[in-house]
């Protein structure tokens, strides 16, 4: 439909300059410019590359089923027979399993981050009222973030350890083990709030981030 067909656009869009923003942070470094050549600091930059080649992925599926090259269905599939020709490789199943560990990781990190109240050290909440609904939208959106990047991460896992790409599953196919568990609807309606909720916080803390001189 034309709405629906808008909305992933905008999505497509909204993803598009997150992913700019992560490369730029990887490349660039703007805000660090004095301590970029920091070993620390040069790790923290490769977790933004990978963060924007994750999210790109993202926009690459977005714009195929907005052009019609695709589906969500379609998407799994392309993920499973990525993860069959991995296979096929030297290492292949070794590699998948890393890979696997790795986004289960910084999914639990995630939740981590929510857990302990550090969800943004650079932000001052201070001067807004707001930071009581702020924090709650922050911890709410980690949390489900979290716990669906360490689904499709146990999964991925789980396709090396049995070397069988069906177990592969990407966002859709996370949010489809959610429907599965029992109160499935329920658990998968507040992820997916929870989802939602973490865009909003990303876009609503901004005016409040403290920047550095570079």
């Amino acid at each position: 439909t034309v709405p629906g067909d808008m909305l992933l656009a905008v999505v497509a869009l909204g993803l598009a300059a997150f992913v700019t923003w992560q490369m730029m942070i990887a490349i660039r470094d703007p805000e660090h410019r004095r301590d970029r050549n920091r070993r620390s600091r040069q790790i923290t930059r490769v977790g933004h590359l990978l963060n924007g080649a994750l999210h790109g992925v993202l926009v690459i599926e977005a714009m195929r089923i907005l052009f019609g090259l695709g589906s969500s269905a379609g998407g799994e599939r392309a993920q499973k027979e990525w993860v069959v020709r991995a296979f096929g490789m030297p290492l292949g199943r070794y590699i998948v399993g890393v890979v696997g560990i790795g986004i289960s990781v910084y999914g639990l990190y995630q939740c981590y981050r929510a857990v302990t109240r550090k969800k943004d050290s650079r932000v001052d909440l201070t001067r807004t009222r707001l930071r009581p609904i702020l924090d709650t939208l922050g911890v709410f959106g980690l949390l489900s973030r979290g716990a669906t990047f360490a689904v499709i991460g146990a999964q991925l896992t789980r396709a090396a350890w049995r070397v069988h790409a069906q177990y592969a599953v990407g966002i859709a196919g996370a949010l489809g083990t959610f429907r599965q568990q029992p109160y499935g609807e329920w658990v998968l309606g507040t992820v997916t709030t929870g989802l939602m909720s973490y865009g909003l916080w990303q876009i609503v803390k901004e005016p409040y981030r403290r920047l550095r001189d570079s």
